[in-house]
């Protein structure tokens, strides 16, 4: 996957940007706080709705001095990106503000926020835009490749303890035994029962005597 063209639109206090690399290499170089890592966070919301940290929660919205969002405001970005077969699609998200206007009353107020999806210009529905990234990137293989921090910062240790041991084997409980004359009655003490399980029986009577 190459990225040919990228555009903000009043994204976190970015106005309007464009970057067209062309599916090239391309370095973007700037002072701290002038939106490097808001052109990174921009692309992740695009493809998986969190940006760079992992967060779906963090702020899209244009600020104003004082803090607080602008609104009335449409907050998009949208990529035209080249596939590994060679061809083109082109993403977009609107993010927007919804006004309702309550019987009776003259004046809209704010009940929320709406976000838009489109698939080479065709409006879609989240579903259909989600599982059309996923046949582009898988999202956590995507993170581990662009981001040195996701590994060790980001993803949960459970996960991490995965993924080594997808990729380097797995060693069984008998085989830890066996290199550790410390632990020779270990089996013993397990009876049929994995480390794991072993350990939440012990957490469990922990629990039952501090009552």
């Amino acid at each position: 996957m190459k990225i040919k063209s990228l555009i903000l639109r009043n994204f976190k206090g970015i106005r309007n940007f464009e970057l067209n690399t062309d599916g090239k290499d391309v370095s973007i170089m700037g002072d701290n706080a002038s939106g490097k890592t808001s052109l990174f966070d921009s692309f992740t919301w695009l493809l998986f709705g969190k940006d760079s940290l992992n967060r779906a929660d963090f702020e899209i919205k244009t600020l104003k001095p004082d803090g607080k969002p602008e609104h009335g405001l449409e907050h998009s970005v949208e990529a035209i990106l080249q596939l590994e077969d060679g061809s083109q699609i082109a993403l977009k998200k609107v993010f927007r503000e919804k006004w309702t206007k309550k019987k009776g009353s003259a004046t809209a107020t704010f009940t929320g926020h709406t976000t838009d999806y489109f698939i080479d210009g065709v409006p879609v529905q989240k579903k259909e835009y989600d599982a059309r990234i996923a046949e582009i990137a898988d999202e956590n293989i995507f993170r581990l490749l662009t981001d040195p921090r996701y590994f060790n910062e980001i993803m949960h240790w459970t996960d991490r303890r995965k993924l080594l041991l997808e990729v380097c084997g797995d060693v069984s409980d008998q085989e830890v035994v066996s290199s550790n004359n410390g632990l020779s009655r270990l089996a013993e003490i397990l009876g049929k029962r994995t480390i794991e399980q072993h350990r939440k029986v012990i957490l469990a009577r922990r629990a039952e005597i501090n009552r």
